[in-house]
């Protein structure tokens, strides 16, 4: 029955020894250790920007030393939702920051030493924009095993922003809510020790118990999923908001922006918390929460916020990371994407080239901030990823300060994320190159096999995957757009041609781009050629997927056709299995024969269906789309239409709608129709609405009228018959 403080009280020295350690916040430290107690050897604070100079004073007392940790880039300590005024938006806001002891230690000179290594972010596409904005590019940061990133994730919401008491975003809140649900009905197909963990932030309180409430309707419906939401969990699903997430982290966040357009399409560009002074410290608290996966959900786009209205600190950083989730690492002037330069020194060249020697594409300086793998080796059998990465003690390994950050730490921390790290001393490769070259890609060759039986018997996350793509709400318009080009190595050639082999069976090809069966061929590398479905010209050459960029009409139509008549089993279970492959080109083969040309939405569908699957989504197109090889690619103006080899042609007979809309219609195709037409279409009031009637459109719409005039204009343009 005695108080707390007074037991503590008696024991003045004792206490110490009982309790060497104590964990408590600086109000514990006042209410319950009397000022007379002996002092501790050291104080440590945490989080210090969000600790105020007076609340810390008396944990400062009662210690011989402090340290003090804390980011000034992060929340200082306020009392924004504490204030009664709050409640109207419309206030300015004046001073609701105040100071911390991190401030003041920092404006008093005190001894600091940075702590740069960043080891929440699993991919450096979730830190890239703070160490962008906030930390001049100074955090060091480790990159994935993976040639690509879709770690951002952009959602554009058309909800509306109810202003005054309400201050909610129904329609983001029910879009994040849904995507909670089929995450968590996902995950229960999980081992319980592998289910990634997820949290949600919104801007402001209102947002937050609006999730809260929809979430917890979505509990009392299925009780299967309350075993995420349990305090027992280690880190069971959070809802929170700007001003408390700090400190909280999950595999995954959704992040509510909730400001937006109100009813009557009024957007104001006050954005509560984000206008005020240190209004970035918060977004950048927000934005740096997930391991793995961040979702942004916006009922705005970045082009919406007019800085000349506002110029709010906050708000600017809001466009800027608005415009990054949507478009990616392009947004950022100073980042660059995969091999980011020449290998930092000769004997890392000598490496890389004498496995390239081999038929290894070798990346070289892999990462976007200090920190870099000095070669990786792309998997022969998955182009976005790595098989491998090679550690060679060069400049960056004698930079390290201590033999445990060379030899432990940075390997530790990348075999973490997934890497698998060989290493080569340079006084090995120096008294006897070949052996170790020889000894080094064996080795790779072990890994390569050990990896294939691995994916051919362990379909677990394939399962996973596909659960994922048959749920709703996420459709192949709505999927982000990925690279429609062979992987080859990011060397720049400036125009020379580059020879390069490619595997013509159905087996997965070795490490060795140039083994035996393999056929030789001549290609030109342009690195101009690199780039994305929503943007492609119309191609003077084929686009290949997942093989050499070769024309393959020079092979005989018994070389081409002589594999395409094999029976083709489907296997759902399997799709997602690198050993699928073969069975998956034989059938892309079987479709686009029969309906070619046909667009590679249309194509990922046909797929789909023959697996028994009604919906179409991004996983299963990304598939397709790796597999496509030796299929030939053409954009016609925003659509990419897919075609057997040496087929493609300025004219193609039409072969009626078929179920597709006109825009899966190759212009190919209708201008085929105007040929036959078009005297008759000459003579025509309206010669669009009569093609229309020709190819049975029974409604024209102002988009299909759109399309059909581009594509007469294209006929025009392109009057002989011939391959484009």
């Amino acid at each position: 029955s005695m108080p707390i403080r007074q037991l503590l009280g008696s024991l003045p020295e004792t206490f110490g020894k009982l309790a060497p350690c104590v964990l408590m916040s600086p109000l514990s430290v006042a209410q319950y250790l009397p000022a007379g107690q002996a002092a501790f050897d050291v104080v440590i604070f945490d989080e210090a920007s969000q600790i105020t100079t007076w609340d810390a004073i008396g944990a400062i007392a009662r210690g011989r030393q402090t340290i003090i940790v804390g980011d000034p880039k992060q929340l200082p300590p306020t009392n924004f939702f504490g204030r009664a005024d709050d409640e109207d938006e419309d206030l300015p806001e004046v001073e609701r920051d105040m100071p911390s002891i991190l401030d003041e230690v920092s404006a008093a000179g005190v001894p600091h030493r940075n702590l740069n290594w960043h080891y929440r972010s699993r991919d450096e596409a979730l830190i890239a924009f703070s160490n962008h904005f906030y930390y001049d590019g100074g955090l060091v940061t480790f990159p994935a095993p993976s040639t690509g990133s879709d770690a951002i994730k952009f959602h554009n919401v058309n909800g509306t922003y109810a202003r005054g008491r309400g201050r909610v975003n129904t329609e983001e809140a029910k879009a994040i809510a849904d995507m909670v649900k089929r995450r968590l009905k996902t995950w229960l197909a999980v081992p319980e020790d592998k289910r990634q963990t997820l949290g949600v932030i919104t801007f402001n309180a209102e947002q937050q118990s609006l999730i809260l409430d929809l979430l917890d309707k979505i509990r009392r419906g299925d009780s299967e999923l309350e075993w995420f939401f349990a305090d027992e969990r280690e880190e069971p699903v959070i809802v929170k908001n700007l001003e408390n997430i700090q400190g909280d982290e999950r595999d995954v966040m959704l992040f509510s922006v909730t400001f937006g357009p109100d009813l009557a399409g009024k957007l104001t560009m006050n954005f509560g918390a984000i206008n005020g002074m240190g209004g970035e410290k918060r977004l950048n608290v927000a934005i740096t929460r997930a391991r793995r996966e961040l979702h942004v959900f916006s009922s705005i786009r970045a082009e919406q916020i007019d800085l000349d209205r506002t110029h709010a600190v906050g708000v600017r950083d809001l466009k800027a990371f608005l415009d990054y989730a949507e478009r990616g690492s392009i947004a950022l002037p100073s980042r660059d994407e995969g091999s980011l330069g020449p290998a930092e020194s000769p004997f890392e060249e000598a490496v890389a080239n004498a496995l390239r020697v081999k038929g290894c594409d070798v990346r070289t300086q892999i990462g976007a901030s200090g920190f870099r793998v000095d070669l990786g080796v792309v998997h022969p059998d998955y182009a976005g990823i790595y098989l491998a990465g090679i550690e060679c003690d060069g400049a960056r390994y004698h930079s390290s300060a201590t033999a445990r950050d060379r030899d432990k730490v940075r390997q530790a921390v990348l075999e973490g994320l997934g890497w698998t790290i060989l290493r080569v001393w340079s006084t090995d490769w120096f008294r006897n190159p070949l052996n170790v070259a020889k000894r080094l890609y064996d080795k790779l060759e072990q890994l390569l096999e050990e990896d294939r039986a691995a994916r051919a018997t362990v379909d677990d996350e394939a399962d996973e995957q596909t659960t994922e793509s048959e749920l709703p709400g996420e459709s192949v318009e709505d999927a982000e757009i990925v690279q429609l080009m062979p992987s080859q190595p990011e060397h720049d050639h400036e125009g020379v041609d580059e020879e390069v082999t490619a595997n013509l069976d159905e087996k997965p090809p070795s490490l060795f781009a140039g083994s035996d069966g393999a056929l030789s061929m001549v290609v030109t590398t342009d690195p101009e050629s690199v780039i994305e479905l929503g943007a492609l010209p119309v191609a003077e050459k084929p686009i290949f997927h997942d093989g050499p960029s070769t024309d393959l009409s020079s092979l005989s139509e018994g070389e081409v056709a002589s594999t395409h008549q094999e029976e083709v089993t489907v296997d759902p279970d399997r799709f997602f299995d690198f050993g699928y492959k073969p069975v998956l080109r034989r059938l892309i083969r079987r479709i686009v024969e029969r309906e070619s040309p046909i667009t590679l939405h249309g194509l990922a569908r046909s797929v789909a269906q023959e697996h028994g699957w009604q919906r179409t989504g991004r996983r299963i197109q990304e598939r397709v789309q790796k597999a496509l090889w030796p299929m030939e690619c053409h954009s016609e103006f925003e659509t990419v239409f897919v075609w057997t080899p040496g087929s493609h042609s300025n004219r193609v007979p039409f072969r009626g709608l078929n179920g597709r809309s006109i825009r899966e219609v190759s212009r190919t195709e209708i201008s085929s129709v105007i040929d036959a037409y078009a005297h008759d279409l000459a003579n025509e009031e309206d010669p669009i609405l009569a093609l229309s009637s020709l190819l049975g459109i029974t409604r024209l719409s102002k988009d299909a009228r759109a399309y059909l005039s581009d594509c007469a204009r294209w006929r025009e343009e392109n009057a002989a018959e011939g391959t484009h």
